[in-house]
């Protein structure tokens, strides 16, 4: 994961993970590429019957106010980084001119990194448009975190589509890693191979992997985090969203509870 993207805006510069960024990136001689994103009024629909006008006069002059607060709020979290930290990291506050562009930029980047920040209202939908658009693995990071991670992995292994996909895509992040957990709950899979032919290709690459089974009474999601916190893991894998975000809004689901839940770094993929 040599290519890092770390999206920000003026709704979000002074809680960028800008020190996760970059501290991951390092793990794989990185770069991380930090891009400004405005955030426009949503199109509105107009009756054309009714004789209504939307005046977007002012946009450039709002724009412009929004890149010159968000950039001096990102350089003062860079300038907070060892100097070694803060050379990977590139600033470019030119390129979108939408924040709907992220999950068409983040096509090309092997990862992009999100804060869940309490005080950032858009931050899911951010994850998400990343998440469902760019087809590459997102990587969800609480609100402060600052610490080094990645030494120990767990892994959500639940048979699916979207958690092969994501290991597929973070071999050299599981390669990188001292130790590695895979985590089957019981009820909670879909028809596949099982966390014991998961570990015996691990094996094919080089990865010592250990095996874990366990009851999740209160939902995965918080299973996972719990046992996250069990094996001392600074680092999850999870595939994204196996059921329908519908069906997650209304009966919940794994995802949505690590999502609020999770207190170390996870990595997404659809």
């Amino acid at each position: 994961m040599k290519q890092v993207l770390l999206p920000f805006g003026s709704d979000n510069a002074d809680v960028t993970p800008v020190a996760a960024a970059a501290q991951f990136a390092s793990r794989f001689d990185g770069k991380v590429t930090a891009l400004f994103y405005p955030r426009l009024p949503d199109p509105v629909i107009v009756d054309p019957m009714s004789g209504g006008v939307v005046s977007y006069e002012g946009i450039d002059e709002e724009v412009a106010a929004q890149r010159e607060q968000a950039q001096g709020q990102f350089a003062a979290l860079k300038d907070g980084l060892a100097a070694d930290l803060a050379a990977r990291i590139s600033v470019d506050m030119q390129r979108l001119s939408n924040w709907r562009q992220i999950g068409e930029e983040s096509r090309v980047f092997d990862l992009t990194v999100v804060a869940r920040a309490s005080k950032s209202p858009h931050w899911q939908t951010l994850f998400e448009m990343a998440l469902f658009e760019g087809g590459r693995p997102v990587m969800l990071v609480p609100e402060g975190w600052s610490k080094p991670f990645g030494d120990t992995v767990v892994i959500a292994w639940n048979r699916s589509t979207e958690t092969a996909r994501l290991i597929g895509q973070s071999l050299g992040a599981l390669k990188a890693a001292k130790s590695v957990h895979i985590v089957e709950l019981e009820g909670w899979y879909t028809a596949g191979p099982d966390g014991k032919a998961l570990q015996a290709y691990f094996a094919g690459h080089g990865i010592e992997a250990q095996h874990h089974k366990a009851d999740a009474p209160n939902g995965p999601g918080a299973k996972m985090v719990e046992l996250s916190r069990d094996l001392g893991a600074d680092l999850m894998l999870k595939g994204a969203y196996t059921q329908s975000r519908l069906t997650q809004l209304i009966f919940g689901g794994a995802t949505r509870q690590v999502l609020e839940q999770s207190d170390i770094p996870v990595i997404f993929a659809h």
